[in-house]
């Protein structure tokens, strides 16, 4: 509950709702409010509402598709051009993020915003060609993996995250996710993504990332500059990933110890590679 909020606001422009928010060191964006609620910070004064704010929706074209930061989860699963984009890999980690009721409340600017380290959609987002949008008020285009990799420095200056924008990929191309949890719709306790271009029979772009094996979902690079221009085996793909496993620092709770996730990101990691190894030379 937020039994201390005094003053809303709906503003119809970002520029408004930033400006409302940087002002008031005890003011906060509100979107599906799935968090925000949840949390019941006390010191939480002021809410400034965006479903006015014109940052919302799907919108799908030949060369790519934006989803504005007040889409809903769920919209990410029902909407046929996320929905079916690069083998659906948006639409099943969207699955992973929450229960249905609250997918169809949660946002996709609070989820990127709130993201574990194993966050699905983050993980899923990190493989694919994606620009992220925010303002601080002044509008502003960064890859996602900056985003990712600068998340709580943002968050800090509270920024607004306005959306996000990823190309299609190219026909010979494939993405696979593969999750590890308690139950099989449980929130990960580690995740992979992976992302292959084949050209002339031989993978031309790879990317791979792991959830849940790090403080935030990390791109493997070592990985992809050994096994680009390779033919992918499940033993070239396990050589591959063992340098860059080795430089992870994987967190441990109760859900897995750091020993567990460590080996679920090797397993998990070599079979998203796999897949999309195989999805790409069978496009």
């Amino acid at each position: 509950m937020l039994r201390n909020v005094k003053t809303y606001h709906k503003p119809t422009t970002i520029e408004d709702a930033v400006a409302l928010v940087q002002s008031n060191p005890n003011a906060a964006y509100l979107g599906g409010g799935a968090w925000i609620v949840a949390q019941g910070n006390p010191a939480l004064e002021t809410l400034i509402d965006l479903q006015e704010a014109g940052i919302g929706g799907i919108e799908g074209n030949l060369e790519g598709v934006r989803v504005g930061a007040m889409a809903t989860l769920q919209a990410l699963i029902d909407h046929r051009d996320t929905a079916s984009l690069a083998q659906g890999i948006l639409a099943t980690a969207a699955q992973y993020t929450q229960s249905r009721n609250l997918r169809e409340q949660g946002t996709l600017g609070g989820t990127l915003i709130v993201a574990g380290p194993a966050d699905p959609l983050t993980t899923a987002l990190m493989v694919l060609d994606t620009d992220i949008t925010y303002a601080d008020p002044v509008l502003h285009t960064a890859p996602f993996t900056s985003f990712v990799a600068y998340r709580e420095r943002l968050i800090k200056t509270k920024v607004l995250i306005t959306g996000v924008y990823i190309r299609r990929p190219p026909a010979r191309s494939a993405a696979a996710f593969e999750v590890v949890g308690r139950s099989p719709k449980d929130k990960p306790i580690v995740c992979a993504a992976a992302y292959i271009v084949v050209d002339e029979g031989l993978p031309r772009e790879v990317r791979v990332v792991v959830g849940g094996a790090n403080p935030q979902p990390t791109r493997l690079h070592k990985t992809e500059h050994l096994l680009k221009g390779q033919l992918l085996t499940s033993e070239r793909v396990t050589g591959a990933l063992e340098p860059a496993l080795a430089e992870l620092q994987p967190p441990a709770d109760f859900r897995g110890s750091a020993e567990y996730r460590l080996e679920m990101a090797e397993v998990l990691a070599r079979r998203a590679l796999l897949s999309a190894w195989d999805r790409a030379r069978r496009m």
